[in-house]
């Protein structure tokens, strides 16, 4: 490599917008939105649950979290930043990968095997069930006959993991500015392929749960955490893309209602639906950064943060709450008399039961591994509280 390359890329290094710390609460508390988000969803709208009387206010109530699902791909574009940012800041260090993947292994891998067990033991999974999720690779049991109970929502963590095997290299091989070109690339070609999987013209499985077909997400964030890490990464620039993404992404997702873009079941819906709202995502994000550490925010934005602090546990153990609460209701006979009421203690006693599953895991079980990081991976420059997704 001649010596004004290596200038080059040192130069590129030496970029750093202020608004990357090593605390960032605003992500705190945009991981605790997405995370309610699923929340809400799954509680109102989830199909395996007791659903309210159409027609009825909870009904009515329910409505306005359908969209909640969209918090998952919150959580992606959060990923890609986060993720990218990790990589970014750590490339030159010593054992990169060593370091990468058993931080990433300690985090993510102890509660999974956890409640894995559990879907095991008590919901009849089968063991090729079992070893599939364990492989990372539950968005792909469509394509499989399994047997046994499945647990649906682990397809975006089979989805994270895809992404923390390829993206990495990518990372360390190429300079700042190809990793952003890769970025960009796959934020165009990502819809493309949506669309040419949902019109059958090319099947490339479920648009919205295949890592190849939801990779503009983490995309996203990956170019943000580029962007700040370059020298239009200030303040100023900052505030102007954050507000210019969220003015594209609302024009977008108003000129679409008519063409039926929020609707999966035609293929315009099925290539776009996210494309919008990923770029709504990337300017929250970017407003995370901007506000979070105002004090007024942190003030009002402490339950968000709390809720991110556990959103990990609490996105892996609120299904299994949710049916285990809604079976022994049923057989108390708690459904004979559906009411508001009965709707309002329901959503109150299993969230409350779900946030406490999740603290007690994240705070007795999930920090016993978390400590070991700095045993089996040190790194001197790793950021506090970065887990991922969720």
């Amino acid at each position: 490599m001649s010596s004004q390359s290596l200038k080059t890329r040192a130069a590129e290094g030496n970029f750093r917008s202020p608004l990357l710390k090593r605390e960032m609460p605003g992500l705190d508390a945009l991981r605790g939105v997405a995370i309610l988000s699923v929340l809400l969803h799954h509680e109102l709208n989830w199909q395996k649950v007791q659903q309210p009387p159409v027609g009825s206010m909870a009904a009515r109530i329910a409505d306005l979290f359908v969209f909640g699902w969209l918090g998952v791909f919150l959580f992606f574009v959060l990923s890609g930043f986060l993720i990218t940012g990790i990589l970014l800041d750590t490339k030159s260090q010593p054992h990169y990968w060593r370091n990468f993947y058993v931080r990433r292994a300690l985090r993510i891998f102890p509660v999974f095997v956890l409640v894995l067990l559990i879907f095991k033991i008590f919901w009849h999974a089968t063991w090729l069930y079992f070893g599939v999720c364990i492989a990372y690779m539950a968005n792909l049991t469509s394509m499989m006959s399994l047997g046994g109970n499945q647990y649906g929502i682990l397809w975006s963590l089979a989805v994270e993991e895809q992404f923390y095997l390829g993206w990495p290299l990518l990372a360390k091989l190429l300079s700042r500015r190809n990793l952003a070109y890769a970025a960009v690339a796959s934020i165009l070609l990502s819809p493309l392929l949506r669309y040419l999987s949902a019109s059958g013209i090319v099947p490339l499985g479920n648009p919205h749960e295949m890592t190849w077909l939801v990779s503009d997400n983490f995309a996203t964030g990956a170019l943000l955490a580029l962007l700040l890490r370059s020298k239009w990464g200030n303040v100023a620039t900052t505030t102007r893309i954050a507000w210019g993404l969220l003015a594209t992404g609302a024009v977008l997702l108003a000129a679409g209602i008519p063409l039926g873009i929020l609707h999966r079941t035609n293929v315009l819906g099925a290539a776009l639906q996210t494309v919008p709202f990923e770029l709504m995502f990337g300017a929250l994000l970017l407003f995370s950064l901007l506000c979070g550490e105002r004090q007024s925010v942190l003030v009002w934005t402490r339950p968000l943060r709390f809720l991110g602090y556990i959103s990990y546990g609490l996105y892996l153990c609120h299904i299994i709450v949710f049916t285990s609460a809604d079976a022994a209701l049923r057989d108390l006979g708690f459904y004979r008399s559906w009411s508001v009421r009965d709707w309002l203690l329901r959503f109150i006693g299993e969230g409350a039961l779900s946030i406490l599953a999740a603290y007690l895991s994240r705070r007795y079980f999930e920090e016993f591994f978390l400590r070991l990081k700095t045993t089996f991976a040190p790194s001197k420059d790793a950021p506090a509280k970065v887990i991922g997704a969720i």
